[in-house]
């Protein structure tokens, strides 16, 4: 499977992240470089989630969640739930990501670097994250050398 590498505008959106474990946490902690229009649902969340400038639905999932979203992270511990989210979504025309099983859904979280005005992102298409991870920090050390 092949991922188109884009940037989204995220101004106007509203994301949902499904999940409030370690996974959630770690879809957020990209995400908030980007936007505070995140509301994560699960009946329950990490205390480090909820510290973080988002929405927190303690509840279980159901498919009235989605109405206002535009984009959509799966993030349980149950592949179930994660696929009937995946169902929901393209329902209703919103991108979703299933973080337990990336080649079902429609995106992919890349690896992301934040420097000054840079934002690279470097992706595995979903196949090897810690190789992704491994490139994204040798590219941040060399864009830090660069100052």
């Amino acid at each position: 499977m092949s991922f188109l590498p884009i940037y989204l505008n995220l101004e106007k959106s509203q994301i949902l992240i499904v999940g409030g474990g370690r996974v959630a946490l770690k879809k957020l902690q990209g995400l908030i470089q980007f936007t505070s229009a995140i509301t994560v649902c699960a009946p329950r969340v990490l205390k480090s989630i909820k510290v973080l400038p988002v929405s927190v639905l303690e509840q279980a999932y159901s498919s009235d969640l989605l109405e206002n979203a535009s984009l959509v992270y799966a993030c349980t511990n149950d592949p179930d739930i994660n696929q009937q989210i995946r169902i929901d979504a393209r329902l209703r025309h919103i991108l979703v990501n299933v973080a337990d099983n990336p080649v079902s859904g429609d995106f992919i979280s890349p690896a992301l670097c934040r420097h000054k005005e840079l934002t690279v992102a470097v992706s595995s298409n979903g196949l090897d994250v810690n190789k992704a991870i491994y490139w994204r920090n040798r590219i941040k050390t060399l864009l830090e050398v660069e100052e």
